[in-house]
């Protein structure tokens, strides 16, 4: 047993990992609202979500991303595991591949034939990540997970949390190896990660390289001290005031 876990280990470390956030990473939008754009479409009456998640819009420091993820997930109240399944698979044929960008679907590639651990992280909820991951062919899924008791309640429970941040490490910490601890500052062998976001600092900084894709102010700053590789793929909106508008017709359910 010793000898195998060794081997395992070795391999482990040859190999790498390769860390991929999903929104405005690897796909131009945040999938939560292509999501809810998707449902709504599908069943008009349920825009009436907006109701209940406006007078919340004042909190949203308060609560923070996790409350407001809560709260915002309204839209959903009332449906079944077998109907967030069926609506899942549904809008995962909808978006991919064309709603991808291409450039960062051939680095998943890339990583893929490196031989790399390819690994999906997300904040937004494994109700279509998990189905999104297995298109894209990840060896693992990690994402916010929703507690559903047969229906889904008005304010659903986040459990294990919101995957954001250093939760992200936390989550993965069951498939990196066996001696591998990350919070004693340890590096991740042969590892890359791929994110748009500052959020993802903590996944980034634990490995040995990273690639950001349109970053942040803070992310690119930080980037910049550590010479991680810079990607800005076309996007389908100019400027922030489309892509903002884009948004917004999105959480009404009447874009595209």
């Amino acid at each position: 047993m010793p000898a195998e876990k060794s081997m395992s280990n070795n391999s482990e470390q040859l190999n790498g990992h390769a860390l991929f956030d999903l929104d405005q990473t690897l796909i131009p939008w945040d999938t939560q609202l292509l999501f809810c754009n998707f449902v709504l479409k599908k069943m008009p009456l349920r825009r009436f979500y907006l109701l209940i998640l406006i007078p919340f819009l004042p909190l949203t420091k308060l609560l923070g991303a996790g409350g407001m993820k809560r709260v915002f997930l309204n839209y959903l109240w009332g449906l079944s595991r077998q109907d967030l399944d069926e609506l899942a698979q549904e809008f995962v044929e909808q978006v991919f591949p064309h709603s991808f960008y291409q450039e960062t679907l051939a680095l998943l590639e890339q990583q893929k034939e490196l031989g790399r651990i390819t690994v999906l992280s997300s904040a937004s909820p494994e109700i279509w990540v998990k189905p999104l991951a297995k298109k894209l062919g990840f060896n693992h899924c990690f994402a916010t997970t929703l507690e559903i008791n047969g229906r889904v309640r008005l304010f659903p429970d986040l459990l294990g949390g919101n995957n954001k941040g250093s939760n992200k490490i936390r989550k993965m910490r069951s498939i990196f190896p066996a001696y591998f601890d990350p919070t004693s500052g340890d590096i991740l062998p042969n590892s890359h990660a791929f994110s748009d976001s500052h959020a993802d600092l903590p996944m980034m900084l634990l490995c040995e390289q990273a690639t950001m894709v349109h970053p942040t102010e803070k992310l690119k700053l930080e980037g910049q001290k550590h010479d991680w590789l810079l990607v800005s793929p076309a996007r389908p909106t100019k400027g922030k005031f489309q892509f903002a508008i884009a948004c917004a017709r999105q959480a009404l359910g009447i874009w595209k």
